[in-house]
């Protein structure tokens, strides 16, 4: 009986979990594609590229679809058994809730320990080679990246902006360059009527032709301080030439992506947190030893010598020193201080960017396993939920579905940022969403077992008759 009954779980469970987990991944999968729809259409890429493309990053999201596809699955599951009354079934002849849930426990657990093992060896692989491609297929046909009528600001220095592009991808109207850079500003402005951009050289340089225009520069006068010289020239047709390798560009090798920690496994991730809790020791190390040579001082007084070319300290300050001398050991000793106020502010800031950094690396390790206790508390939600409201199908489990990823999806999502922020530590913001819903899953889990008919209509019905008729 029980061998039969498990057998009777797992295959009423397995057809829902496989189909729900295709679907869902590929709702994920699609909303990802569309939102790099802009770096792919028009760019000539062949139908390798876009399979390419589409296998890494389906690889990439199965992390992202287990949960929900396991709670959707659990829900339709327990709701078609609870809706066709073999559940109560099961229940009168004698059997609990727990051991009816346990053959599909035991699959939602072997299904986590493979997202553990999947998260840490398969996604980074993935996420390496899907946004290596990526990249590559960005900076095919550069003008592509140009949008009518608005700056682009892709390459460092310049800023770009068109009217109007032609249909053949190449072509441009009415171009305006800003050279600049971050101290100086914009100092020199091209215009031209017409031009044309394509990628040369195996894309690693970016070609620029531009007809009938005019080239402005500003230019300092070093000869005269306050003097500044505006320079124009007029041309037929000028050429430019963008070195997109010197930008990270035009070069796709997967280890230009590598050190993103979302392209790392946990024993990379592990190195460079210890190489960050180095630095973050030295830099709290460097800032404490600074207080006592800088704040002392007495150092600094002692340097100023009086008339007789004794060290004037402190206790002989008034002693034969003039108001000349105090200004000037006085105006020392701030110097000093707002001197080193100066670096001590420079300082804090590099250790708090390390902290930072050292918090975003715990979540991302984090990340790997919280990802995959997910599966195990989704189900732990969706079993005993779908026995209580006893609703089979797509419709309710999919709205009830929604609902808890959503709350699950925000909570991880504020957690990790306030975790990035310094806000919470790494642990507790990575871990929130999941705790969270683990004790909603025991609570439903100990209604289910009372079997509790939470959702039921016609149980709130007789219940508010029941007090409206008291009062009366």
């Amino acid at each position: 009986m029980i061998k039969k009954l498990d057998k009777l779980l797992l295959k009423a469970f397995a057809g829902p979990f496989l189909l729900t987990f295709f679907i869902v991944l590929f709702i994920f999968q699609s909303q990802f594609m569309i939102s790099k729809l802009k770096y792919l259409v028009g760019k000539g890429l062949g139908l390798e590229v876009y399979g390419e493309l589409f296998f890494y990053f389906a690889l990439s999201l199965v992390p992202v679809s287990l949960p929900l596809a396991v709670l959707l699955a659990s829900l339709m599951t327990f709701g078609n058994l609870g809706q066709h009354s073999e559940l109560s079934a099961i229940k009168a002849s004698g059997i609990n809730m727990l051991r009816v849930l346990r053959p599909v426990t035991l699959v939602a657990v072997l299904v986590m320990l493979c997202a553990l093992v999947y998260n840490d060896t398969v996604v980074p692989w993935s996420n390496l080679k899907g946004y290596s491609i990526l990249f590559e297929a960005k900076q095919k046909s550069p003008a592509m990246e140009l949008t009518e009528g608005a700056f682009y600001d892709g390459l460092k220095g310049y800023s770009i902006k068109v009217e109007k592009k032609l249909e053949d991808g190449m072509s441009l109207e009415d171009v305006i360059i800003y050279k600049h850079n971050e101290e100086d500003g914009n100092k020199e402005v091209i215009l031209a009527k017409s031009g044309t951009m394509e990628s040369v050289m195996n894309d690693n340089f970016l070609l620029m032709r531009l007809f009938d225009g005019h080239a402005y520069s500003e230019q300092n006068d070093e000869s005269k301080e306050s003097d500044i010289q505006f320079v124009t020239n007029k041309f037929d047709t000028a050429q430019f030439f963008f070195d997109l390798a010197a930008y990270g560009m035009g070069n796709s090798k997967d280890e230009n992506f590598s050190k993103s920690n979302a392209m790392k496994t946990r024993e990379e991730l592990l190195v460079d947190k210890d190489s960050l809790i180095e630095l973050v020791g030295a830099s709290e190390s460097k800032i404490l030893s600074g207080f006592e040579s800088h704040f002392t001082y007495q150092d600094e007084i002692s340097k100023q010598k009086n008339k007789n070319g004794a060290a004037v300290g402190l206790e002989n300050l008034n002693q034969g020193t003039t108001e000349e001398e105090k200004i000037l050991i006085a105006s020392t000793a701030y110097d000093a201080a707002s001197n080193y106020a100066k670096t001590l502010d420079n300082q804090l800031k590099g250790l708090n960017w390390r902290r930072k950094q050292l918090a975003r690396l715990d979540v991302d390790m984090n990340k790997k396993v919280t990802s995959a206790v997910a599966i195990l508390v989704m189900f732990l939600i969706g079993a005993p939920l779908g026995a209580i409201i006893k609703k089979g199908g797509l419709g309710v489990p999919v709205i009830i579905s929604v609902v808890f990823f959503i709350i699950y999806y925000i909570a991880t999502i504020s957690g990790e940022k306030m975790a990035k922020e310094l806000v919470l530590s790494p642990d507790i913001g990575s871990w929130i969403s999941n705790v969270v819903l683990f004790l909603i899953g025991l609570i439903l889990l100990v209604q289910a077992k009372n079997d509790v008919r939470l959702l039921d209509g016609d149980v709130y019905a007789v219940y508010f008759k029941r007090l409206f008729s008291k009062k009366n």
